[in-house]
């Protein structure tokens, strides 16, 4: 019995050699790219990116601005620097300029209790009746646990569920999702940092209140038409049909099988990438429509490469804009400064934090990958927009995408 077990097995792992030196591979070519372009070029077709918008500031001066591949597949509509898509968690800062314009007019104190700003309450059943101001939210410190359930979002429109009915269910006690209290950490209020999307949809809550307006109106008269982003809104209902970048899904498949993977099972898609590393002919591209989430705040924010270009270089020029400032000079410098202190985070500043010596934010959701990033003492900035969910392999392919910017682009 021993002995047909292990020729069973023998026989099996000949049959996997075997198949991994016939299966079709996808040549990695990138690596030996000269120059910025080819490197871009190949690695779209390598890791099966749909598109990339790509922009470069250098000395606060745009030193390239281009798009790669498709906005769409099915129409073939290029990506370009103009194309606007769901930005996901860059939403998060673009947030906090808001609710720092909203202090700067004495409409809000960043360390009062949060609850003064809110039509319900937010209280950690586990922390002793401490309150949750808005400095902790915009540090992920609130205690306030991360959520994330795509279960909740609207296809194809913006979520019809009002936030703060959203907020009060998971977060009161009596709301249909309140559990006992299962979406608080078990620590008080700025002691321990979590990364918190429920918790900026608090904050986004409280900004509504304190501004009177939905934020999609106070984002739009106060960021995106100073700074003349034309393609920037946190609103789908904005954007007509085929205007947004389609959003996609990645499927793995193993050559002459049927075993196929995608970002909703990980490790197996990340081993069929890693080992086997399948040509572009066995992936298979899938279109997500368009989503509205009414956790907003989080990530609701649609803009274009060359929007968010123009925030760069406004951020890059402390907050001027074409008439005025976004930020007062006090503002500004608090909303830059380190925030925590080294022994609960050292590279938290007021929704922005710092990443391989520059500040920024990433976001990631269904079909899109994103990173905005800026060095204020040199002046430069990378914009980078992907249409495609992100896995561990085009993780690392937006790490190498950094990389070559800043020695290709930015001379560093």
């Amino acid at each position: 019995m021993m002995k047909k077990l292990l020729s069973f097995l023998l026989v099996l792992v000949v049959a996997a050699i075997g198949y991994w030196f016939v299966a079709p591979r996808q040549p990695v070519i990138s690596d030996a790219a000269t120059g910025f372009e080819g490197f871009a070029t190949a690695l779209i077709d390598e890791q099966a990116i749909p598109g990339l918008a790509i922009a470069v500031v250098k000395d606060r001066k745009i030193v390239h601005m281009r798009g790669y591949g498709f906005a769409d597949l099915r129409s073939r509509k290029p990506m370009t620097p103009d194309t606007p898509m769901n930005i996901a968690s860059i939403s998060k800062p673009i947030l906090g300029i808001v609710l720092l314009q909203l202090r700067a007019k004495g409409r809000l104190d960043l360390d009062a209790d949060i609850n003064g700003l809110l039509p319900f309450r937010v209280e950690n059943p586990h922390a002793g009746g401490r309150p949750i101001t808005i400095r902790q939210l915009a540090t992920h410190t609130s205690s306030i646990a991360d959520y994330y359930d795509t279960a909740d979002y609207q296809a194809g429109a913006d979520s019809p569920k009002p936030l703060t009915m959203h907020l009060r269910s998971l977060l009161s006690p009596g709301g249909a999702q309140y559990d006992g209290g299962a979406h608080y950490l078990d620590a008080k209020p700025g002691t321990v940092r979590e990364y918190s999307n429920l918790g900026a949809g608090v904050a986004g809550a409280a900004a509504e209140r304190a501004g009177g307006a939905p934020l999609a109106a106070l984002a739009r008269d106060n960021i995106f038409e100073p700074l003349g982003m034309t393609n920037s809104s946190w609103l789908l209902a904005d954007y007509p049909a085929g205007k947004l970048a389609t959003r996609y899904e990645v499927y793995q498949c193993l050559p002459y099988t049927s075993l196929c993977a995608s970002t909703r099972e990980p490790k197996r898609n990340y081993l069929i990438g890693k080992i086997f590393r399948p040509a572009r002919a066995d992936r298979r591209i899938e279109p997500y429509p368009q989503f509205g989430n009414p956790n907003y705040p989080d990530g609701g924010v649609n803009a274009s490469a060359r929007d968010l270009t123009l925030l760069a270089q406004s951020l890059l020029a402390g907050g001027k804009t074409g008439s005025g400032r976004l930020l007062s000079p006090a503002s500004f410098d608090e909303m830059l400064k380190l925030q925590l202190p080294p022994s609960i985070d050292g590279r938290q500043r007021f929704f922005w934090r710092d990443r391989d010596g520059m500040t920024g934010h990433a976001g990631s959701d269904e079909g899109v990958y994103t990173s905005f990033y800026f060095d204020r003492a040199k002046g430069d900035a990378i914009v980078v927009l992907m249409n495609r969910t992100p896995d561990l392999e085009t993780e690392n392919a937006m790490a190498r995408l950094f990389a070559r910017i800043k020695t290709d682009l930015l001379r560093r």
